[in-house]
């Protein structure tokens, strides 16, 4: 009964917006009050002078103060969030901080709402996206995603970040719940591109490795 309560109280649109408003203000005082480092952004730099167009992708356990490592503030950054309650939540959240939503997520062999992917791509705008998300399996990638790159050829730039003050949610992909007055380290990885030449179990194992090589590298500079 718990459990079918909490349900419809996640339902209501105004309870979405007022939590998206208190994770927010949360997030804000995480990030004013701690100190950042961000590595290897120079990647980045170079993508955004040449006007290239490109991805992010992230854990979805590391999404929570993902939005905070972009510093780009002439680039539009958008993000690729499920339809479901709780993504409606991290939607209004995301939107204090100028990040705009795509309605959608990483199904098992297509990626929702490529379409408007595709135009935000087209428009030089930016579109992160938790390619385990929204329901898991934790940490690994689905084929959608591969597949959008296999065929239009665009660059996916992996992303993370860890924070010194931290504990895992009980929750399927272990989310990483961070504390104010902490240090924060956030790591961009090298682009990565859909080589044919591989098959696409060796591809997607590929990109799973570089995300983890940043996730282990910013866990081991926070200590």
């Amino acid at each position: 009964k718990k459990k079918i309560m909490i349900k419809k109280i996640l339902k209501k649109k105004k309870f979405q917006y007022f939590l998206g408003w208190l994770i927010s203000i949360y997030l804000k005082f995480c990030y004013h009050s701690s100190i950042w480092h961000i590595k290897n952004n120079q990647t980045i730099k170079e993508l955004i002078s040449k006007n290239k167009c490109f991805l992010v992708c992230f854990w979805h356990n590391r999404i929570l103060m993902a939005p905070f490592c972009w510093e780009n503030k002439e680039k539009k950054f958008k993000m690729l969030i499920s339809s479901h309650p709780d993504g409606r939540i991290t939607s209004h959240a995301v939107s204090y901080f100028g990040i705009s939503t795509i309605s959608g997520s990483s199904r098992k062999n297509t990626l929702s709402s490529v379409k408007e992917i595709l135009n935000e791509i087209k428009n030089k705008n930016i579109v992160g996206i938790t390619p385990d998300g929204p329901k898991g399996p934790k940490e690994r990638v689905k084929p959608g995603l591969l597949n959008l790159l296999k065929k239009n050829h665009i660059p996916i730039v992996p992303l993370s970040y860890s924070a010194k003050f931290n504990f895992k949610l009980n929750t399927w992909d272990k989310f990483l719940f961070v504390t104010p007055c902490n240090k924060f380290v956030a790591v961009w990885g090298e682009p990565f591109f859909y080589n044919k030449n591989e098959t696409e179990k060796k591809n997607i194992s590929n990109l799973e490795k570089e995300i983890q090589r940043i996730s282990d590298l910013s866990d081991n500079l926070v200590k």
